[in-house]
């Protein structure tokens, strides 16, 4: 492939603008600032392209870099190259509205498409990182806190690993090592929130537990008290039971025992009067029998009975009409309902409205009991279903999906690490030997065989052979680090391409000194590639001129 001629329509600060070229090595110089860089970002463009970033991405991207500030509409070019014997010409619109790209063999008027791939199978394979890696030379770029050596170790280790320039493995390896670490990281905090919660859950069902214990323990209490006062209350029922008939026996006895009493000694006094007066005949008979004696001595005694019998009379008489009278009393008052079975018993009464008060407190304080104990049993049911809910709960706890979703990414993580650790082997042991003999040879030219042989294996440092000694490379200088670098890009074009691509160099030179810029220009100029060269110095031309002279 060659490029022929680049018109830029407007791209980054060139408007209008032709470039013609041709086959061999292409000298474009001029001062900083000048547009080199913009002129070959503009031969990427063509080639493969300009996709707009997002986000944040797009205020830094090269569309945003190079799209021109005043007529955006014209953002466009275009490529005429030959490749395969025919000449094509390639238009593109990078224009963010009317992006646009069109191919055409102008030998016949064929049209092609670039969408189709009919553009990238004239390019032979070659990609964006590829045209990045191989072809488009720049300086050796280390990244920041990083030597010169260690970028150039990797940047070998890359095809090494590989078999390929488009992939950074060092890169790959530290962003999957540093989103494993992002990962387990949030794995764990994960982990420990959802273990806070388990924790947090187990705490209030032991709470819970706890509160359900002290209120069984208060019901318990409430129990005991009620049936204290229920065995209190029978007990004195029982108790007021026996006393009133107790009292009730007591005062019918008495009132019986009047009642005889009154009864015997009435009988008593009328037996009194008539012993009396049987006495009293008895000694007037013996008086007309002229018995003197016996009739003073029966006298006397029917006398004494006589007096016996009316004092008895008299007190039964007494007694019998107190009780009537006591009778009537007790009677008139059990009809109106007050007093007791007796109207003497008013001790009774009192002690039985004592009972009655005491009644009373005893089934308030009953009745409160029986209140609390069914309020403590609805908040003990109430805890006890609220803490049955919390244990099946725990002892369903699952993980959440949070965890699943972390661990899932971290396995799929490692899984990643260990696919491109085995597709890298598989892939850098084709053609490792070829491609380290190949850029041997390049750096032995460039340098005029003062180094004959560059040594380098995976995961090993790199050398040089001067025929003498292995010198690690890290002890060379700054150029000869930029040759080996070189040597092992272009080695890698060689082998990975499979068209002859032009080959753009943008100020890769800045390190050599004129001897080994002289022997690289001359190999360049040996290979029969179009070699376009970038640079703000005269020495490249005047070398090329003095090849070519």
């Amino acid at each position: 492939m060659v490029i022929k001629e680049l018109y830029i329509k407007n791209f980054g600060k060139l408007t209008e603008r032709h470039f013609y070229l041709r086959h061999g090595i292409q000298i474009l110089s001029g001062e900083n600032e000048s547009g080199k860089s913009t002129l070959h970002a503009f031969i990427r463009a063509m080639l493969f392209g300009m996709e707009r970033g997002r986000g944040r991405a797009a205020a830094k991207d090269d569309f945003t870099r190079y799209e021109p500030w005043d007529t955006p509409g014209n953002y466009a070019g275009m490529m005429r190259f030959s490749c395969g014997g025919r000449t094509f010409r390639l238009e593109r619109s990078f224009d963010r509205y009317t992006k646009r790209a069109s191919l055409v063999c102008e030998d016949d008027g064929e049209e092609l498409s670039v969408e189709q791939g009919d553009l990238d199978m004239l390019l032979g394979g070659l990609t964006p990182g590829l045209f990045d890696s191989t072809v488009s030379v720049g300086q050796l770029q280390a990244e920041p806190g990083q030597e010169l050596y260690d970028a150039l170790e990797n940047y070998a280790a890359n095809y090494l690993e590989t078999g390929s320039m488009e992939i950074d493995l060092a890169a790959a390896f530290r962003m999957l090592k540093e989103k494993k670490r992002d990962v387990s990281r949030a794995l764990k905090e994960e982990d420990a929130a959802r273990e806070a919660q388990r924790e947090k859950l187990l705490s209030e069902i032991r709470y819970l537990e706890r509160d359900i214990e002290e209120l069984d323990t208060e019901y318990a209490q409430r129990e005991e008290r009620l049936s204290d006062i229920e065995k209190s209350r029978i007990e004195e029922s029982k108790t007021e039971q026996s006393r009133s008939e107790s009292g009730y026996m007591q005062q019918e006895g008495s009132e019986e025992k009047a009642v005889i009493g009154s009864r015997n000694l009435i009988f008593t006094g009328i037996a009194g009067l008539f012993a009396g007066a049987a006495g009293f005949l008895w000694s007037t008979f013996l008086s007309s029998q002229g018995e003197a004696v016996n009739f003073l001595t029966i006298g006397v005694i029917a006398g004494v009975a006589a007096l016996i019998g009316i004092i008895c009379l008299a007190a039964g008489s007494i007694m019998w009409i107190r009780e009537r009278k006591t009778g009537k009393n007790r009677r008139a008052g059990q009809e109106k309902g007050v007093g007791g079975r007796t109207a003497g018993i008013g001790e009774t009464a009192r002690f039985m409205e004592s009972a009655r008060a005491l009644q009373e407190q005893r089934e308030d304080t009953r009745q409160r009991l029986l209140w609390d104990m069914e309020h403590l049993r609805l908040e003990s049911k109430e805890k006890e279903i609220r803490r049955d809910n919390l244990r099946e709960q725990w002892a369903e706890w699952e993980v959440s999906d949070v965890q699943k979703r972390l661990r899932q990414s971290l396995h799929a993580l490692e899984i990643a690490e260990e696919t491109l650790q085995g597709t890298a082997k598989e892939a850098g042991n084709s053609g490792t030997d070829t491609m380290k003999k190949k850029a041997s040879e390049i750096f032995a030219r460039i340098t005029e065989g003062r180094y004959s042989r560059i040594e380098f294996e995976r995961g090993q440092h790199i050398f040089v052979w001067d025929g003498v000694r292995r010198i690690p490379a890290e002890r060379l200088s700054r150029g000869t680090i930029e040759q080996i670098y070189l040597s092992v890009r272009l080695a890698a074009a060689d082998m990975l391409l499979e068209e002859d691509v032009p080959l753009i160099f943008d100020d890769a030179f800045a390190f050599y000194d004129d001897k080994r810029l002289e022997s690289a220009l001359k190999w360049l100029s040996g290979q029969g590639k179009q070699v376009i060269i970038f640079t703000c110095q005269n020495r490249e031309e005047e070398i090329v001129e003095k090849l070519r002279g």
